[in-house]
């Protein structure tokens, strides 16, 4: 994979669209759309994560429409039925979730 677009801590991005060649390492993402990827470390917050995998991080008040859940800090969000799920919800849960 030599298109990967590594995003580091420090960086802050807002209202972008990342797809499946990224890798989150620490950015903070505001209202941003994840579409395949892979989150490590970070803040996703107010946007759309669609599909990838969430595998660190924080994920706050955002939807999390579809990918999987592997590990991270959930803070609260929404699912792909604008359902609102708070802390003690599991995102593993919302990951499998049908469409």
């Amino acid at each position: 994979m030599s298109d990967v677009l590594v995003l580091r801590r420090g960086e802050i991005h807002v209202r972008k669209t990342f797809g499946p060649g990224t890798v989150n390492r620490g950015a903070a993402l505001f209202e941003c759309e994840w579409d395949g990827g892979r989150f490590e470390a970070g803040l996703f917050t107010g946007g759309m994560f669609r599909s990838g995998q969430f595998v660190g991080g924080i994920f706050l008040g955002g939807i999390f429409w579809g990918g999987m859940w592997v590990s991270g800090t959930w803070e609260g969000g929404f699912d792909r039925n604008g359902l609102y799920h708070s802390r003690g919800d599991s995102p593993a849960i919302l990951s499998q979730m049908p469409r």
